[in-house]
Order: structure tokens, then sequence, then C-alpha cells
């Protein structure tokens, strides 16, 4: 029997499973492959957690793919529990199985007894494929008809609202019901806006009060009130007695199983009186909606006057839009001051500028032209340079060399090691020739084989004879991104590709209250990335 070469993989796709499913997926394979009398590797056991199948943007199963199409052929197959772990799609999953298949790696799914060296292994392949694809969009359909008849009978369909609580009725369903103590801070929101108050006026005001905003969404960095929290509570029907359902959908995108939000049209809309959660009386709703609408209007006309642009129209993107962060509180540096038509724009810190200095206490705006020339020339004159890109290199080179170095001592440990093995293994295949072949000697000899194998794996490392040459080809990939960018900079036309191109190489860029000779101003930071795999870091200019 073959002594196969095995990596497991393995997956979960909801935050709300359980961790433990990924382990019990790998000892379900481990034990298939105890049986079958494989060795599985512990270096190649990947795993993604909280993750669809749909998506292919999975880094553990990047790094699987990557070694098995890698010519060095580090392991013959791959184990997982069922087809669905790698996908749940069934073009995503012939692809996958070509490749593979194309490498010389086997597949096998051990609970379904898939395995692709046999002759109807693609047929069946197919068949489990759609299979999940089906369940996974039938699955779909339910759940939306499920929250569909809890809307109709007024039921909790899941996800926060401020102002409210979750709780089981003596039948066990769930139900809103209102928090009296959020409420009296959602009625107040909404009557400071009746009375005149701005969006921001009221963020600033609750920030500086300390008074409990909203749980912030996963990722954000503030747990404070910001301008479109309190558009988003003026908006929600909720608040008058109305449970408004299903006027926007979760879609995923071709190939990166991103999911995106798009809105439903109004025809498919659920909306239920739901007068036991009616916190704000309709008097002042009303009152609300009416302000909305005179300031809708009211801007509209003042856009289409001062920059000839309809109300809603995409905004301009400028050079640094999206790159810029504060120091201070991590927040985006963004236009929040001015006009862009009548070049009296400004910068500055936005979590200070929608939540107040109670959040945030960098106040310094500086005009948009001024900081994009200023930068400009700080990138130009301290980053794109061929100088720094030969710094760059040079310094990896020594740090590299001082690796190598390092190694020595334990290389030759393993050498020798290495050579007791080979010995060790001769004496073993002698046994056997001689009559020995018992199981204890074969699983000597397999023991042996993968310590074997993992010491000529560290053993292959690159060696220095060959970094001087590596190191040239980097610097000139290097110089070539650092050229297309210069020519992209120079090129008021190219403000697009510009901008991506800077958030691939420079990334974000931290900006810094400064004194300078009493004057402030700010003082950016950030790293550079020329390279595929080196980061530079260090590289700083003054704005």
């Amino acid at each position: 029997m073959t002594q196969l070469r095995c990596a497991i993989y393995a997956r979960f796709s909801s935050d709300r499973q359980s961790p433990s499913s990924i382990t019990d997926q790998i000892r379900k394979c481990r034990e298939y492959a105890a049986r079958q009398g494989w060795v599985v590797l512990d270096r190649h056991i990947h795993a993604d957690e909280a993750i669809h199948g749909a998506s292919m943007e999975r880094s553990g199963l990047k790094a699987l793919v990557a070694a098995a199409v890698n010519p060095a052929r580090q392991f013959d197959c791959i184990l997982v529990d069922d087809t669905s772990r790698l996908s749940r799609k069934l073009a995503d999953a012939l692809n996958l199985y070509e490749r593979l298949s194309f490498a010389g790696i086997r597949i096998v799914a051990v609970s379904q007894g898939l395995d692709s060296d046999d002759a109807q292994a693609e047929i069946l392949l197919g068949v489990h494929g759609l299979i999940d694809g089906v369940y996974w969009r039938e699955m779909g359909q339910k759940t939306h008809r499920g929250l569909e008849g809890r809307a109709l009978k007024g039921l909790a369909t899941g996800g926060r609202c401020f102002g409210y609580r979750t709780e089981r009725d003596a039948e066990g369903n769930a139900k809103l019901v209102i928090l009296e103590a959020q409420a009296e801070i959602v009625r107040r929101i909404f009557n400071l806006y009746a009375s005149g108050f701005s969006l921001k006026r009221i963020a600033h005001l609750l920030n500086a009060e300390g008074i409990l905003s909203p749980q912030p969404q996963k990722g954000r960095i503030s747990r404070s009130w910001c301008v479109s929290a309190i558009r988003w509570m003026l908006r929600n029907r909720r608040y008058n007695g109305e449970i408004v359902w299903n006027t926007r959908q979760k879609v995923r995108v071709p190939g990166t199983g991103k999911r995106i939000w798009r809105p439903r049209p109004e025809s498919e809309w659920v909306i239920v009186d739901a007068p036991q959660l009616r916190i704000v009386d309709r008097e002042t709703f009303a009152a609300v909606r009416r302000r909305f609408e005179t300031v809708k209007n009211l801007w509209s006309r003042a856009d289409a006057r001062n920059s000839g642009l309809l109300s809603g129209q995409q905004r301009s993107v400028y050079l640094f839009s999206g790159l810029l962060r504060c120091a201070e509180c991590g927040g985006s540096i963004a236009l929040v001051s001015g006009r862009c038509k009548t070049g009296r724009d400004k910068y500055g810190c936005s979590m200070h500028w929608q939540r107040g200095d109670t959040v945030c206490k960098n106040g310094l705006l500086i005009r948009r032209e001024e900081l994009e020339q200023r930068m400009l020339r700080g990138l130009q004159e301290n980053v794109l340079r061929e100088e720094v890109i030969t710094y760059a290199v040079e310094r990896l080179g020594a740090e590299l060399e001082k690796h190598f170095v390092q190694l020595d001592s334990h290389l030759e440990t393993l050498r020798e090691r290495k050579r007791q093995i080979d010995t060790e293994i001769r004496r073993l295949v002698d046994s056997i020739a001689s009559g020995e072949a018992s199981p204890s000697v074969m699983a000597a000899i397999a023991t042996r084989e993968h310590e074997l194998s993992e010491i000529t794996d560290k053993l292959l490392e690159r060696r220095p004879a060959s970094l001087r040459t590596s190191l040239d080809q980097l610097r000139t990939l290097a110089v070539s991104r650092l050229t297309a960018l210069q020519g992209l900079l120079s090129h008021p036309g190219s403000i697009n590709e510009a901008r991506a191109l800077l958030a691939e190489q420079v990334g974000k860029i931290d900006l810094a209250p400064v004194s300078n000779d009493g004057r402030w101003t700010y003082y950016a930071s950030g790293e550079v990335d020329f390279f595929s795999s080196a980061r530079v870091g260090g590289a700083e200019g003054q704005s």
C-alpha cells in the first residue's frame, strides 16, 4: 500500500457556529488517513473560520492551493470532510478539481467516500457540487420566508435597534420591547432636530454629555455619536410605530464572495403597523420629515448654483481620498469644510468634525490644495526616489546575509541528523530484506522518512550565492513601479489610476498635528512598499 503524504482542509461558514467544528473535521480526516496507512503533514493542515463556502477569498484555501500547485510537490493528497468544505458553488468546485488534478494532487472527501482517483470522480463531484449549491440557495429562501412571517406578525427579525431589546414571550417567540432609558435619548434627538439643531450639533452635544451611543458595528474604532447614526435614527419609521422590512438585500460579488447591500423595490417591502413599538409621537416624527425635505430642497438648489451639479451626483475623487488617517484617533482625514468648486475646501479629522473634541481633539484644518501640494512634494523628495529603493534593497540584503550566517550552525546540525537517518533507514531496509518485515519496522521507516523530508526541505533553503541575483530582480521591479507612479502623478488626468497605485504601494498615511515655529501643520508618516513581499518602513515626510 502506497503511503501518501496528506494535507487537510477544514472550514465552517458562520461566526455563530462553534469553532470546534474545525477540530471535528480535522479529527475525522486524521482517522481516515490512519485507517489507510497514510501520513498527515501537520504543516499542511489549513482551515478557514466563519467564511461562507460561496467565497473563494479564503486565506486557508489559498495557502493550500498554492502549496498544491508548487512544482516541489509538498504533499500527494488533500483530505476534506465533504465537498461543501471546499466550495458551495459548482463552478468553483469543478475549477478546483481541475487545477488540483492537473497538479497531480488527489482529493478525498472522507464523509462522502469520494476519491478523485475513481473513474466516476468528476461526475460524483459535479453531483455533490450541484446538491451543495441547491442546498445553499434553498436554505436562504427558507430563511427569508421565515423572517417574512415573523415581520408580518410584528416579531423581531434580527439585528439591533437602539431603543429596543429582544425578549421571549410565553410561546418562545422573540419580540421587541421598548427600552425606556434609550427611548428617552431617541425622543430627545427627534425634539432637538425638530427645533432646529443640525445633525452635527446633536452628535457633538450627546458626545460632550457622555450619553450612551448605539453599539458600534464590527471594525469601528469608537463608540460615540456621529452624523450618520443620527440621520439613520431620524429616518427610522420603527420609532413611529411601523415595522418596515425587506427594504434591501445582500448579494455576493462574483469571484470574491464579498456581500454588498442592494435596495429592493418598494413593491417588495413589508410594512406592518406596530403601535406598541412607538417611541416618538406622530407630530414630532412628521415635523422631522418636513425639516428633512426643507434641508434637501435648500441644499439641492445651492449645489446646482455653486457647482453645476445636481444633488446626489457622484462627487469628485481626489488624489489622497481615503488614504489619510488621523494619528490622534485613527479616524480618517477627509474633506470636512468648504466647497470643492470654490477652492475653499479643507481637510480635517472626520471623527473630530462629526463627533466632537470629546472623541478626538484634533481640530486642525488645512486647505486641500495646500495639503496635496505639500504631500506630493514630500513624497517626491523623500520617498519616490531610486536612492530610497537602493537603500531598502541593500538593508534587506544585509539582513538576509546575517540570517544565513546565523543558520550555518543549525544547518550543520541538520546535515548530521540527515546522515544518521540515512544510515538508520538503510539498516531497517536490510532487516526487511532478511525477512523481518514487521509492522513496527514499517512504522519506524515511515517515521524516519517523514523526519528526513522535513530536514531536506530546510536544507533546500535559498543560499547566499543566489541572493544578489534575487536582490537585483527585486530592485528592477521596484524601480519599474516607482517610474509608473511618478508618471501617473505628473498627469492631472490620471487621478484615479495614481490614487489606486498610491493605495497599493503607500497605503494609509498618518497625519499628526504639530507646531512649526508657532504655526500648526500636519506631519505625515507611513510605509512604502514597492516590492511584492518585502515591506520597507520609515518613509516619512512633512506636510
